[in-house]
């Protein structure tokens, strides 16, 4: 069987690689140009094209975008001839596949991207999603019912399970680790306030260290400008697992990197700014892992202060506990068995 993976963010590189190795089959991983997807996917050590740009204009500059993005990825998947196109939602690679017949199987755990689920969801053969999320949200974006294929964990379980089963905890630092949101999403355009960011004074005012990766250069220049040597800017890609087990918190605008510290047993704080749930990090919440969820500023520097009170009676150790949560790339391997039969 011949696979063609498709990787639009970091998370994606991590997990469309995981998958891509599990499988043991030919694969083709294509990679939109964004610099840390792609730093990921060449740590990672798996083969991958680099196709289209990732754009941080408005509606016109996404759209342009996509369609430059179809059209370039179409000549290269005519060569490969893939079976299936495994993505993470991804309209370009999705309306490709559709467009030769390829089927499409997606993965998404984030039915709050609206316009990314209309453009992908009924196009899908197969929609593999947390059993978290509930089913009625992945059908009102244009799922149909044969299509879902629910799961019991989380995606991030794909390669924080292996990370974990070859690396030990270190010795922790009393520092806080900063992401702060994805103001160019399609579901956040418009909204640039960062409670994230808001909360680098109250970590410094407790005697912490402040790591911060931000996502645009301009992100960088500001806290630059206002912090200069106080807090630690990382310019490169970052090998936050490694990372996360060092650390008394992470802090992150969006979802994936709270669930990743979680999952390894460190306190994490998601700040997302859209009043929706996030059924999986609830999810894990209810199933005993160290994650928080803040609805405005003063919610998270309650509970920032908290932890950073007694970091250590926050810690868990999560290597049996993540042995409980189902594998993704299991359910994966499943589904392509049906596929070839």
């Amino acid at each position: 069987m011949r696979v063609w993976l498709d990787v639009i963010t970091p998370k994606q590189a991590r997990l469309m690689a995981s998958i891509a190795k599990w499988l043991g089959c030919e694969y083709l991983i294509t990679s939109k140009g964004l610099s840390e997807s792609t730093d990921l996917l060449r740590k990672l050590n798996v083969k991958f094209m680099e196709i289209g740009r990732y754009a941080t204009g408005g509606l016109k500059d996404k759209l342009l975008a996509y369609a430059e993005r179809v059209k370039s990825l179409l000549d290269i998947v005519l060569e490969f001839k893939p079976d299936v196109l495994i993505s993470f939602s991804s309209p370009e690679a999705i309306r490709v596949a559709f467009g030769l017949s390829i089927k499409a199987l997606t993965m998404n755990d984030s039915p709050h991207s609206y316009h990314v689920g209309r453009l992908t969801f009924p196009l899908s053969w197969r929609i593999i999603y947390p059993e978290a999320i509930p089913r009625v949200d992945m059908l009102q974006l244009g799922a149909s019912q044969a299509a879902l294929v629910p799961y019991e964990g989380v995606d991030e379980v794909a390669w924080v399970k292996d990370f974990l089963k070859h690396n030990s905890h270190h010795k922790r630092e009393y520092a806080v680790f900063i992401r702060p949101e994805e103001s160019k999403a399609s579901y956040l355009l418009g909204k640039e306030n960062s409670i994230a960011i808001a909360l680098i004074d109250t970590i410094l005012d407790m005697g912490a260290k402040v790591f911060v990766k931000p996502r645009y250069i301009y992100q960088y220049r500001a806290l630059k400008e206002r912090y200069g040597s106080k807090i630690i800017i990382m310019e490169n890609t970052v090998d936050t697992l490694r990372l996360f087990t060092k650390l008394s918190l992470v802090i992150t605008g969006g979802g994936t990197m709270a669930r990743e510290a979680a999952l390894l047993g460190t306190p994490s704080l998601s700040t997302f700014p859209l009043n929706i749930k996030l059924y999986v990090n609830e999810y894990l919440r209810r199933k005993g892992f160290p994650i928080w969820r803040s609805h405005n500023l003063e919610e998270a520097k309650s509970i920032v202060s908290q932890i950073l009170r007694d970091p250590d009676s926050f810690f868990i150790d999560a290597s049996r506990k993540i042995d409980e949560l189902e594998d993704p790339r299991i359910v994966v391997k499943e589904v392509l068995g049906d596929l070839s039969r």
